[in-house]
């Protein structure tokens, strides 16, 4: 593990250096499996926080959404640090300085992510670990769990507003969303970055950009205005990021995503078709099995990380916005119906809804992330 070398937070830091410090800039290479096993070299970016010297912290891997980017753990690690948690985040394909070696099928996006995972895995000793998902994430997890090694331990798994398709959730703008010509939804990243009052208002970019661009700017100071809010509501991040660290963190996550983000939008929106593709992507939809209807594909995915897991070896908790727009309460209900049918979900506290709160609020609030990480073992 990572020792501590630098200044924990960039509360006072200037943001370019901060942002520039290498644990926040790691980058691997790695073999990637292609049709007929021919392997081809990739490479991977990726954040992992440090530890104070000595010290042997557990470690939390986070799959992010479909905005998400490494530089998500700048503006986690303080919270992470005040729960002794080492947090670790890989850039998706595309994204930051995670490149794909040579044009894969949309639904060998979740196997690239496993295969990187297992070698920073490897490249960092690290052998057991918890894992957080957020939005279309769970696919992500949900590939690595079902493919992962005897040889390492995951000893749970949070997952923070969960991806549900359109064709079960019932989501009018994800309807139309799929329903648009594949080069709109591919083109997603350049308008967010071309057109900034659309980046605000995308509030399924996921968990980087939309909750963090609301968060730039406020008419009072953020410790004030964080005292103001009931204690369900109230964020951690003024506390360890500066107004202008973040600022840096969401232009720097923009211009690094704008092609992944458009992959990633026809991933999450298409990624239900099937495809042919090298390396078992064959009638496989978003990498983790085949069925005739979205609902098939996650309920036979599911079962068998049920069978790997037998009598709730592997821990599962949910937490939803209540206000949550992309997945509206049909589609929470399904999921949460399907995992307890599954056996995944165990205990009054393994599905939370936080009220008021919307898709990606629920990864900025102090109530919600402190009992993440305080479950992390």
């Amino acid at each position: 593990m990572a020792t501590l070398t630098q200044a924990p937070t960039g509360l006072d830091a200037d943001p370019n250096a901060y942002l520039a410090l290498p644990r926040f800039n790691h980058t691997l290479d790695f073999d990637l499996e292609l049709a007929g096993g021919e392997r081809r070299t990739a490479s991977v970016s990726y954040a992992l926080t440090d530890v104070p010297p000595a010290a042997s912290w557990p470690v939390l891997v986070f799959f992010n959404g479909l905005g998400g980017h490494r530089m998500i753990a700048a503006l986690t690690e303080g919270i992470a640090r005040a729960h002794n948690v080492q947090l670790l985040t890989l850039d998706k394909p595309g994204a930051g300085g995670s490149s794909l070696g040579v044009p894969i099928p949309i639904a060998a996006r979740t196997r690239w992510m496993h295969t990187a995972l297992l070698a920073v895995l490897a490249h960092e000793h690290i052998t057991r670990f918890a894992v957080l998902s957020h939005s279309n994430g769970l696919f992500y997890a949900l590939y690595t769990l079902l493919h992962l090694p005897p040889t390492l331990t995951a000893t749970s798994w949070t997952l923070t507003g969960p991806f549900v398709p359109q064709s079960i959730s019932g989501s009018a703008a994800l309807r139309i969303a799929a329903a648009l010509p594949a080069p709109l939804p591919n083109a997603l990243g350049a308008l967010l970055q071309l057109v900034p009052p659309l980046a605000r208002a995308a509030s399924w970019s996921g968990g980087l950009l939309s909750s963090s661009a609301g968060m730039l700017s406020a008419p009072v100071g953020p410790a004030q205005r964080e005292a103001r809010k009931p204690p369900h509501k109230r964020g951690y991040v003024h506390r360890h990021v500066s107004e202008a660290c973040r600022a840096a963190i969401v232009r720097r996550a923009m211009r690094e995503s704008r092609v992944a983000m458009g992959q990633e939008a026809l991933f999450t929106l298409h990624g239900g078709e099937a495809v042919d593709g090298g390396g078992g992507e064959r009638d496989s939809v978003w990498g983790i099995g085949g069925g005739a209807t979205d609902m098939d594909v996650l309920r036979g995915a599911f079962a068998r990380l049920a069978s790997r897991h037998p009598d709730g070896a592997l821990r599962l908790r949910v937490v939803y916005g209540a206000a949550d727009g992309l997945v509206p309460a049909l589609g929470r209900t399904w999921l949460k119906g399907m995992l307890e049918t599954a056996g995944l979900l165990h205990g009054a506290d393994a599905w939370k809804e936080v009220p008021e709160a919307g898709h990606d609020d629920v990864l900025f609030l102090e109530e919600v992330v402190g009992a993440i990480l305080g479950r992390v073992e």
